[in-house]
């Protein structure tokens, strides 16, 4: 099995991605993948303005994401992305790619890999440790918290913390009554 393919199916990148290239740059030490998108692509695009089929327009220019290391050496994900245009509505968008993260410029699995740290040590230490900067590691860190919130289900809440709540059952607590 050659290198390309073992990353395309480590990756779950199925048939509509392939890695086209992989490369170790030892005076960066740093690998790098080189992905692009497979005709299979447009199959089930779909427009997200109006849900009509989505054909291929043009592509981004060259866009890059910080994946996990491979052994000691960072790992970097570099594609074009393809942009499809809506026949109906003329909506122009790019394709999501499946390893994309959600802060954007990072893979899902380097997120989920970073999320983990961030859960454990300060944005700093877990900086260091991943060889990232601080504040892109904030910046993921605030994506995925306003994520978190947005998903967060606050329908039984009914106080925000305050000594008095008047949906609570028995008696009142405050600060002046008697224990």
């Amino acid at each position: 099995m050659t290198p390309e393919k073992l990353f395309a199916e480590l990756l779950g990148l199925g048939l509509k991605w392939r890695v086209t290239e992989c490369v170790f740059r030892k005076d960066r030490s740093q690998v790098d993948l080189q992905l692009e998108h497979t005709d299979e692509v447009w199959k089930r695009e779909r427009c997200p303005q109006c849900g009509a089929e989505a054909k291929g327009y043009d592509g981004t220019e060259p866009l890059r994401w910080r994946h996990l290391n491979v052994m000691q050496y960072r790992g970097e994900i570099g594609a074009r992305l393809p942009r499809g245009r809506c026949p109906q509505c003329g909506h122009t968008g790019r394709v999501r790619p499946p390893w994309e993260g959600k802060a954007g410029g990072f893979s899902k699995e380097f997120e989920a890999c970073a999320l983990l740290l961030l859960r454990e040590m300060a944005v700093e230490r877990a900086a260091q440790t991943l060889g990232e900067t601080a504040p892109r590691l904030g910046r993921l860190l605030h994506k995925h918290g306003d994520a978190a919130c947005a998903e967060a289900d606050f329908s039984n809440v009914c106080c925000g913390g305050g000594t008095r709540c008047p949906c609570a059952k028995g008696p009142s607590i405050s600060a002046s009554s008697p224990i």
